[in-house]
Order: C-alpha cells, then structure tokens, then sequence
C-alpha cells in the first residue's frame, strides 16, 4: 500500500480515537458562582474582544453577549476596541453558534482544538491525493478555519480558560497552518511541472517561514506589553490565510472539470501564487507590527 494509504488509515484511525476521547471525558458544564467573575488567563479561544468574562448563566444557558463579552477579556481588549471591524463582529457569531452546543455538553474545548487540528492534517493530507481531491482540501481547509475559533468559545462559555489551553490552541494552531501548507505543497510538486513544482517550494517555504516569523514577533510584542499586539488585525492573519488557500484548493478542483489545458494551468499556477500572495501579506503583517512596537511607550518595550 502506498504511504499516502497508510497515512490516510492512520488519520482515519486518530478521528475515531479523538471522537471517543470526547465522548469519555465529557464532564457537567460548570455553573456560575456567586459573586463577579474573576479574571482568567488568555483562553484557548483564537480569536479577539473586553470587560472580564462572565460565568455561565445558572441556568446552564450561554448568550451571545456572555461569549462576546468572555472573547474579549482573554484577548486583553476594552469595549472601545474593534480588531477586524464589523466583519469580525459578525464573524463571532459562526463559533458561538457551533460551540455553545459543545459547551452545553461539557466537552473539553482542549480536546476540540485537537480536532480542530485533526481536520487541518486531513485538508493537508487530501490535497496530496491528486488534482481532482483539491476543492475537498480546500473545503477542509476553510472548515478547519471554523473549528479552530469554536474552542476558544467553548472555553470561553464554560468559564474554563486556562493557561495551558492558550498555550495548547497557539501550538495547535502554528501545526495547522504548516499542515494545510505542505499539502498543496507536495501536490504541485509531484503533479505539476518540474519548474512549477520548484516554485510551488519556493512560496510554500517562504509562507511557511513568514508565517512563523510573523506570530513570533506577535508574542514577543505581547509578551512586551505592546497594547497594539493585542488588537492590531494585519493582511497576514491566520483568517487571511486559511480563506486564501481554502479558495485555491476549490479554485484548482474546479478546473479539473474544465479539461486538460485548463486543469494543468490552474495546477501550475493556482497554489504556488496563492503560497506567494500569502508569504507577501505576511510579509507585510510583520512589518505593520514591529511599526506599532517601534511607536510604543519606551516604557513598555
């Protein structure tokens, strides 16, 4: 059997060994105690928004508003801050829709951002499978996007935000997005023309290299105290990054259909100018940021 066979069988085996991991360790959904919340560590939430979290209502119901409100004290932000605008704001409401359920169920948010990554290692995975598997990674890659916010909001309701899963959905996260990388990766360079395959390294290498750079220079900033770090949305987020290549996967895959001159063209071109529009945004994304260090208090830096 092929490697790619025996690596499906394996993440095959891993989903099903997650999925009765969560149904095993699923305990009652913690319920509000008296007095104010208190203060939590940063969430294994992924995304931005102020005031202290509020516990989860008595009731064992959880509003928008609770979430809203739970998202934005874990990224340090005040009510006067908006990172991403509108479109973010609206954007909260996919994972509270999808991860109150969960929290209503008690499932551990650390074990959905190991799903969550499961599903990236699957996007990646698919897309070596051939041309014709690229809109199915890239329907993954856009559903890994989704699940990859839906833990911080189960953290977040549940009043369960901790230290190790800001540290664990962070770790997750940065695996993810190499994930979904190499696939596209490997999928141009054995598929595509030898020089298309190079270049196709050459961006995915560069995205992959900026990417990191960029979140480094993200924690350092935060862990300097830059106000900015925390609420500054660059061209090079992770959002950015998964709809641009989930579009390009579906992009490719969709070619297929459209004969051979057209599914070659868009197999040579599609991932690699995806691969370098992303590295240039992250590029530009670490630029932004070391700009608002470089014009934060003295006393901070």
């Amino acid at each position: 059997m092929e490697l790619t066979g025996w690596v499906g069988i394996g993440l095959g085996v891993a989903g099903v060994a997650i999925l009765a991991w969560t149904a095993l360790t699923r305990t009652p959904a913690p319920r509000a105690l008296p007095g104010p919340p208190h203060p939590r560590p940063a969430s294994s939430a992924s995304s931005p928004s102020s005031a202290d979290p509020s516990p989860p209502a008595r009731d064992g119901s959880w509003t928008f508003e609770t979430y809203q409100a739970g998202w934005r004290a874990v990224h340090l932000l005040g009510e006067e801050v908006r990172p991403g605008g509108r479109l973010a704001a609206w954007y909260l409401r996919l994972p509270y829709l999808v991860g109150a359920p969960l929290a209503r169920a008690g499932v551990d948010p650390d074990l959905v951002t190991l799903a969550a990554l499961w599903v990236a290692v699957v996007a990646g995975w698919t897309a070596t499978l051939g041309p014709g598997w690229a809109a199915g990674a890239g329907v993954l890659t856009l559903l890994a996007g989704v699940a990859d916010s839906v833990d911080g909001a189960v953290a977040v309701l549940q009043d369960r935000t901790s230290a190790f899963g800001f540290v664990w959905d962070s770790t997750a996260d940065r695996l993810a997005d190499l994930a979904v990388i190499a696939g596209p990766v490997a999928l141009v360079a054995t598929e595509a023309d030898p020089g298309w395959g190079a270049a196709a390294v050459a961006a995915g290498a560069a995205a992959a290299g900026l990417l990191l750079l960029l979140e480094y220079v993200r924690a350092r900033a935060q862990a300097g105290q830059v106000a900015a770090a925390w609420s500054l949305a660059t061209p090079g987020e992770r959002p950015t990054r998964v709809i641009v290549l989930g579009l390009a996967g579906l992009a490719v895959g969709a070619a297929q259909l459209g004969g051979d001159r057209l599914a070659a063209a868009a197999l040579d071109l599609g991932y690699p100018l995806a691969l370098a529009g992303l590295a240039v945004l992250e590029a530009a994304g670490c630029v932004q940021l070391l700009r608002a260090v470089r014009h934060a208090d003295p006393r901070l830096r």
